[in-house]
């Protein structure tokens, strides 16, 4: 059985993060996120934190650039 817990940032599902051999690996699928896709973490919670700077990082850049 494969473990996989969602990924979801401010109610935003982003990705899910799914148990392998070497730790939890990242499936990106929210365009947002897919400089993650295949990234490796050790736990889901790790995971869901480093998702949310990408989409905080991603938020600043579209508010400075004046686009929603």
């Amino acid at each position: 059985m494969i473990a996989s817990r969602p990924v979801a940032i401010g109610g935003r599902f982003v990705g899910v993060a799914v148990a392998g051999p070497s730790g939890w690996h990242f499936k990106a699928i929210d365009p947002v996120v897919d400089d993650l896709e295949g990234a490796r973490f050790s736990s889901p919670a790790e995971a869901a934190r480093v998702a949310g700077l990408v989409v905080e990082r991603a938020r600043r850049h579209d508010a400075a650039a004046g686009t929603h």
